[in-house]
């Protein structure tokens, strides 16, 4: 029980890493591959829709929280495109 725990949050965190690594390429490709690619206007938004805090104090987990806290908000712009303004039916 305890070792299939483990494989669990490996793989959550394995899941979670590559999330992450997929909208930040997203939102860097401007500058990385001289175009943006599909859905960096969302990823653009989510970026300056988030707001910069250090919670904790300690750099990189700040850095860390407010990542993910951009992929969260990217993840569910592409998942309800729909603005917040349109009714919905």
């Amino acid at each position: 029980m305890r070792r299939q725990l483990v494989l669990w949050t490996l793989w959550a965190g394995y899941a979670a890493a590559l999330a992450l690594g997929a909208y930040e390429f997203v939102a860097k490709s401007p500058g990385v591959l001289g175009k943006p690619l599909p859905g960096w206007v969302d990823a653009d938004r989510a970026e300056s829709s988030t707001r910069w805090r250090r919670p904790t104090g300690i750099l990189p987990l700040d850095k860390l929280l407010h990542e993910g806290q951009e992929a969260l908000l990217y993840y569910g712009m592409l998942l309800d495109p729909a603005p917040d303004s349109a009714p919905r039916t």
